[in-house]
């Protein structure tokens, strides 16, 4: 995931989330705001770069999206000498509330303005209403606040008990 954070810059996810699947298989999610999709040739050839790349062999026979469609996931297999799988899904984000509450966790931990402009489409603190087949499970924000806000009283104890 280290070496998928260093090319943020060249692509506009929302958001990346990571998770073993198997003892010998990682999954990688990213979320994609509809508008700033990164067709998944480009972000392959990064995560595959031989130089700056990890070391993993694309395996196209499993990409599950049409080509120049959206919803894909690909499944690539490490060197010879080892046993390992990566699988990389790539979500496009719901309607403008999903987007809107993306915009607002990234505005909350501090995204630079630019960033958050570049991968949602709007400025920092956008704000939309839910759409009528929205799925309603909001809560990133509420979360990361309430995981911000245990970290502070648990400093706030360990500073008490320094005195």
């Amino acid at each position: 995931m280290r070496r998928l954070l260093i090319f943020r810059s060249g692509a506009d996810w929302l958001d990346m989330a990571g998770f073993t699947k198997h003892a010998n298989t990682y999954g990688i999610r990213l979320t994609f705001a509809g508008a700033r999709w990164t067709e998944h040739d480009v972000l392959i050839g990064h995560l595959t770069h031989p130089i700056c790349g990890i070391a993993l062999k694309e395996d196209m026979r499993t990409c599950t999206c049409p080509y120049g469609q959206r919803e894909c996931r690909l499944w690539f297999d490490g060197p010879e000498q080892t046993h390992g799988r990566l699988d990389l899904q790539m979500h496009e984000a719901g309607a403008d509330c999903e987007i809107a509450e993306y915009n607002q966790a990234l505005t909350f931990t501090g995204s630079p303005s630019g960033e958050i402009t570049h991968v949602t489409g709007n400025p920092p603190g956008m704000t939309a209403e839910c759409a009528p087949n929205c799925h309603r499970r909001h809560g990133t924000l509420a979360h990361l606040q309430r995981v911000a806000e245990a970290r502070r009283e648990g400093y706030d104890r360990l500073r008490r008990r320094a005195r």
